[in-house]
């Protein structure tokens, strides 16, 4: 980039062999060189197209800022970031003077902390490849606290005091449960998506409506499900294989990465609607691929023109789907809230039937890589939760005082 003062945006590019991409370019549309090395490093070490677009989005913050103070990725110090960290908690950050009429655009301190990760990363690597000597990210040495030490199963092997990196600009994040949608709002919004007498009245309504069970009955990230072929169906045992694939046509991935493959059960009823669409709606598209979910329009087009009739569905075409869902149905959902729902109601069974949760089970079932994931985001329970789990504990006080 020839001068430090150029805002730059971000630009998406369809790679052999690594699938779509995403860059930072100048006004003139030449490849930022620092963060491009960074970003094809992250690519070859086999990370997923939506994290590679996590990447690009957090760094073009920083480089928007770089722009606005002049300054050069390379000469950044640590007082910089401190400003950079001021910059983003000020929703009015782009104006030059602030303007009644404009509408403040505030970051959550979770958002600010992700960027200043990816930020630290890029001078890691920055520092790697020589082309800076010392990082402006700074961090403290803190010492291991006890939720760190109970997320390491081996710190009982571990011998003195133990410290942990930390980095100093680093916000203070809220607890917050994680967004979930009740079953009346999720009837509501199902019964938005119209569906005729019969399948192929309407395949793309019977495709979104199953596409949308699937992900509340399955708890699947939204790349996993897209990144399903026919032969990961599995009706004699009742389910279906969740496999990691980095050559889906439609960039796809399942986030756990080669070797973490795993089977997910499903509901009877959600195999049989499954069943359907193959043998009704699936195969009537005559689809030049085996992906299990494709465009059904007709008169589908991508930007140049082609048809695209019959290829994988993307995630960006998910996307807007369910914002057409929520704008018809006035219930605002995203696939990732249908998740967040189906393990919040596998830790709610547990407590329903005064038992202790089985973490384990869930965090096989969701796919996370540690069971303490899962326990950290899925403990903070609601007042009716903690309410039906002490009547339970007072249910089973009775009982056992009774028979004494």
């Amino acid at each position: 980039m020839g001068d430090v003062n150029e805002v730059p945006r971000t630009v998406a590019a369809d790679v052999p062999d690594r699938g779509r991409m995403y860059y930072l370019v100048d006004d003139k549309c030449d490849f930022i060189p620092d963060v491009k090395e960074f970003l094809d490093w992250k690519a070859a070490t086999n990370r997923a197209p939506a994290t590679m677009k996590a990447y690009c989005s957090r760094l073009l913050w920083y480089y928007r800022f770089l722009a606005q103070q002049n300054l050069s990725v390379l000469e950044v110090t640590p007082a910089d970031l401190t400003e950079f960290v001021i910059w983003l908690c000020n929703p009015y950050r782009d104006m030059a003077a602030v303007s009644a009429i404009h509408q403040a655009s505030p970051l959550t301190a979770s958002s600010v902390n992700l960027i200043l990760q990816v930020v630290g990363a890029f001078y890691r690597f920055l520092t790697r490849r020589g082309k800076i000597s010392e990082s402006p990210v700074r961090y403290v040495d803190v010492p291991r606290g006890k939720w760190l030490t109970e997320r390491d199963l081996l710190a009982h092997t571990r011998r003195g005091r133990a410290v942990v990196q930390r980095m100093e600009l680093k916000l203070k994040e809220p607890d917050r449960r994680p967004p979930t949608v009740s079953e009346q709002d999720f009837q509501t919004f199902i019964e938005s998506i119209h569906i005729g007498k019969d399948p192929n009245s309407d395949p793309t309504g019977f495709r979104d409506r199953l596409l949308c069970l699937m992900l509340k009955e399955g708890g699947f990230r939204i790349g996993e499900v897209l990144g399903m072929r026919m032969e990961d169906l599995e009706f004699g045992k009742q389910g279906v294989h969740v496999r990691f694939r980095s050559d889906n046509e439609n960039g796809a991935r399942a986030k756990a990465g080669y070797g973490c493959d795993r089977f997910v059960h499903l509901p009877a009823d959600i195999l049989g609607l499954l069943d359907v669409y193959i043998t009704e709606v699936w195969i009537e598209a005559n689809p030049g691929t085996d992906h299990l979910w494709i465009v059904l329009k007709k008169d589908a087009k991508a930007q140049d023109g082609t048809s695209t009739f019959g290829v994988a569905l993307t995630i960006a075409a998910v996307e807007k789907m369910f914002q057409h869902y929520s704008k018809k149905s006035g219930v605002s959902i995203h696939p990732h809230v249908l998740r967040h729902t189906h393990a919040t109601s596998l830790v709610r069974s547990y407590l329903q039937d005064g038992e202790p949760v089985d973490w384990k089970f869930v965090q096989e079932r969701l796919g996370h890589a540690s069971v303490v994931t899962t326990m950290q985001t899925y403990t903070h329970l609601t007042n009716e939760d903690r309410k039906l789990a002490y009547h339970t504990y007072l249910k089973k006080r009775e009982k056992t005082r009774a028979q004494s």
